[in-house]
């Protein structure tokens, strides 16, 4: 019966501290305010204040971003990359071809590791489209980055 029950107290306790593991990165946001129109995969957002919060407890790759009503949501996935140093401040990189941005990159403060979104079909066409524009093939977008608040 002793043996029964230090099963089952050991077993709560892995129970619970997955459960606060998984609630403490459910909690990672990032607030940020964008003054351009943009694009995360298909769906088109305005100029406005977002917040992202990640959703994933064991991979870290889902993603949630929100304006501030909560009235738009877009659900994404990202997969990790990782930067030669350490990123001093929070940051969302966009990549902007012509007059479209696309969410591209997020980083948290304090680390080499970010999150980087897989292209959309509407960002490879935009960029096709940019290339046909510039006489330079193979033409790298420009990045614009937007620190946390």
């Amino acid at each position: 019966m002793k043996k029964y029950l230090l099963q089952i107290a050991a077993t709560l306790t892995i129970l619970a501290a997955v459960g606060l593991t998984a609630s403490a990165q459910s909690t990672r946001k990032m607030t940020i305010t964008v003054p351009f129109d943009f694009y995360v995969g298909k769906t088109a957002l305005p100029a406005w204040t977002y917040v992202v919060y990640g959703t994933s407890s064991h991979s870290g790759d889902s993603f949630l971003l929100t304006d501030a009503n909560g009235k738009r949501r877009v659900l994404f996935n990202a997969q990790t990359v990782e930067a030669g140093k350490v990123r001093e401040v929070a940051r969302i990189d966009f990549k902007r071809y012509d007059d479209k941005y696309f969410l591209a990159r997020m980083w948290s403060a304090g680390s080499r590791i970010g999150r980087e979104l897989r292209q959309s079909g509407i960002e490879r066409d935009a960029a096709k489209s940019t290339n046909r524009n510039v006489a330079q093939k193979d033409a790298k977008p420009e990045v614009v980055t937007i620190t946390s608040e």
